[in-house]
């Protein structure tokens, strides 16, 4: 569990087991793949691997180097470390999303060779923000996601988003694919060879034509969007996806306020199951809700509100196809939830 109030951040694995430092910034994420887990310091520029059965850090990785140089002060800037995912044969894939760069590890050291990304947008970025490893035919590929926002307004999504796909032995982009929606949103979740992200397009409104929820076909690189925006009622934050059933969080239009509401839709189908006026949580008062990730037949859901013993990760179980249900029991952070990753049964119990 990765928390922040944005001043400070706070790594936790099983409850009662936090730590804070310096080093862990004030920008958080988390990442697991292929059995590795990572925090990101993304305002650092450092990923720790960390102990998926704890949280305890196991090493520490800096892309600080290739972070892009201010053309009038001379300074060197944050690269941004978005998301990361590791390959079968130990390759770490880090989209940097200030840099508009790919950086890889390797036995945890930052390789020479970087690719450019650049060329993938006319403003010079075109904001890599989360990637996937997926073995396609043997063969492991990292697909990344370009939001494409537009730099000179205030990072306003106006043009087709992409898809990248990154043969991991070469290190060289093999395939860029326009996706349907615009704008992919935090880091994707996988389920039987498809990705799925949230497409929230612009965040002060709820009814637009290319935002919602899209499906990408790791296989065939062909996607399609899911479930749209105004059958949810409101912008797609964050998902997570398990077998027959889909959840997201959902935020409303209202600017700098964005009230937030847990949905759910089936994976397969993208029937709408629970809607941001009816949903399985919320709505609350502002940008509140904020983490997901299942576990088995349990949904955990972050909450940025203060409760009495702290900050509340809700736990919700599954009954039938996709009915949520509040369980009663809470996991309660010293500091504002901002990822979920569940990998290991035993510590969530």
């Amino acid at each position: 569990m990765a928390a922040s109030d944005y001043s400070s951040s706070t790594l936790c694995g099983a409850p009662g087991e936090c730590a804070r430092g310096s080093d862990l910034g004030t920008d958080p994420m988390l990442a697991l793949a292929n059995g590795r887990a990572f925090f990101l310091a993304r305002d650092n520029d450092l990923l720790f691997e960390v102990d998926t059965s704890c949280g305890r850090p196991l090493s520490r990785m800096s892309v600080a180097s290739l972070g892009p140089t201010d053309p009038v002060s001379g300074v060197r800037r944050a690269a941004n470390p978005h998301d990361a995912a590791a390959a079968p044969d130990e390759t770490v894939v880090v989209p940097l999303y200030d840099a508009a760069r790919i950086a890889f590890f390797k036995d945890g050291e930052l390789e020479p060779h970087s690719i450019d990304l650049s060329p993938f947008d006319a403003d010079g970025n075109p904001q890599a923000d989360a990637v996937r490893v997926v073995v396609i035919d043997g063969a492991a590929k990292a697909f990344v996601t370009l939001e494409r926002l537009d730099d000179n307004d205030l990072l306003r999504s106006k043009q087709t988003s992409q898809m990248l796909r990154i043969d991991v032995a070469t290190r060289s982009v093999d395939g860029t694919f326009d996706l349907v929606g615009r704008n992919p949103f935090n880091p994707m979740s996988e389920l039987a060879g498809a990705l799925f992200m949230a497409m929230p397009g612009n965040f002060d409104a709820d009814d637009e034509e290319l935002a919602g929820i899209e499906r990408f076909d790791t296989a065939t690189s062909t996607s399609r969007l899911l479930v749209r925006e105004r059958d949810l009622g409101g912008s797609v934050a964050e998902i997570a996806v398990t077998d027959g059933c889909g959840a997201a969080i959902v935020a409303g239009p209202q600017p700098d306020v964005n009230p937030t509401s847990v949905v759910t839709f089936d994976p397969e189908s993208g029937e709408v199951l629970s809607t941001f006026q009816a949903p399985i949580l919320g709505p609350t008062p502002g940008y509140d809700l904020q983490g997901l990730a299942w576990r088995g037949d349990r949904l955990y859901v972050g909450d940025r509100r203060r409760g009495g013993t702290g900050y509340a990760v809700h736990v919700l179980t599954r009954t039938d196809r996709c009915t949520l249900t509040r369980s009663g029991r809470t996991i309660d952070l010293p500091q504002r939830p901002v990822a979920l990753r569940a990998a290991d049964h035993s510590r969530l119990r």
